[in-house]
């Protein structure tokens, strides 16, 4: 199993503003950091129109934290592809890729927010047309390690087909991530068992799941890791707060939405989230999320420590090893 970290969002929040030079400074100490303690991955996340300055630009964000380190692969986690024209993003993926010596992937995502489309002068009403031919597109061109960020069968189903990897979103219970592989690894054997070649392939495309989760002992700080976890839902749910017509009522759902999340997080010593881990039998990568908006700097970096000493030798491949091309 491969072990990353994320999401680094490059943010600067009301309820934890910064400069955003330092954020971008702090994100290439970070992969710095996992890369010395022998974390396999570092993955971003984008959005656009939001107050707080939520990186709208992955690959440049990406060729900075390739830049900086030899080892550690970054991944974007998820780039929003309809809002993109696919042979740019192909482009730029393949360049990434062969400077980097194969250390980029590249995950991709619908997207949800309105005002997102808007801005681009695009109808969100044409958001799956776009995915599904932007899908196909990087599918036959293969300019890197393919993952498709999902949230529901629908979207696993796309990705199998295709035979790209699987990005589960973080927050969901064992139930959902077992049926959303279950859909994809069908999907990937009705379409044929298409392999990284477009050829049929012998092996399915690998599964990786975003995890909410923080190394700590104690119930104290287990108690502060879990409001950690709350608190950044909370701030990302304002994302939904500023889009309109989505289907969700943000504001009556925040509360159950913020329960759910804290019972799917993973808190604990090393040996307790490892054995939590080591259920996921059909699992290939799991990013640990744990750029949260409100713990301390110093916090961040002593868990990033913690999870490349403690946790990765405990289920983890070595840095740089093993890794599956979806």
């Amino acid at each position: 199993m491969r072990i990353g970290v994320g999401l680094w969002c490059l943010q600067s929040t009301a309820t934890a503003p910064r400069s955003f030079t330092a954020a971008y400074r702090d994100l290439l100490d970070d992969a710095r950091l996992a890369e010395r303690v022998g974390i396999d991955s570092l993955w971003l996340s984008e959005h656009h129109r939001y107050y707080d300055g939520y990186c709208p630009a992955l690959l440049p964000a990406a060729s900075a934290a390739l830049a900086v380190t030899e080892r550690l692969r970054v991944g974007t986690g998820v780039l929003l592809l309809p809002l993109h024209r696919p042979e740019r993003v192909s482009a730029a993926a393949a360049e990434l890729t062969t400077r980097s010596g194969g250390r980029f992937e590249l995950g991709m995502g619908m997207g949800y927010r309105p005002i997102e489309f808007d801005g681009k002068g695009l109808s969100m009403t044409d958001r799956v047309r776009r995915m599904t031919a932007g899908l196909d597109e990087l599918a036959a061109d293969r300019p890197a390690p393919l993952w498709v960020g999902v949230t529901s069968e629908a979207a696993a189903r796309r990705a199998g087909r295709r035979g790209l990897g699987l990005f589960i979103s973080g927050a969901f219970s064992r139930e959902v991530v077992d049926s959303l592989i279950a859909a994809h690894r069908r999907a990937w054997i009705d379409g044929g068992r298409p392999g990284p070649g477009g050829d049929e392939g012998g092996r399915p495309p690998p599964v990786g799941l975003l995890r909410n989760l923080w190394l700590t002992d104690g119930d104290r700080e287990r108690r502060r890791a879990l409001d950690w976890v709350r608190s950044s839902y909370l701030v990302y749910a304002g994302l939904g707060w500023g889009a309109d017509d989505t289907g969700v009522d943000f504001t009556a759902a925040i509360e159950a939405s913020m329960d759910e999340v804290e019972a799917s997080a993973v808190v604990g010593s090393a040996e307790h989230v490892a054995d939590e881990l080591g259920r996921y039998d059909d699992v290939d990568l799991v990013v640990c999320r744990i750029a949260y908006d409100q713990p301390p700097r110093t916090a961040l970096v002593e868990v990033i420590e913690r999870i490349g000493t403690e946790l990765v030798p405990l289920v983890g491949d070595p840095i740089g090893a093993g890794a599956v091309t979806p």
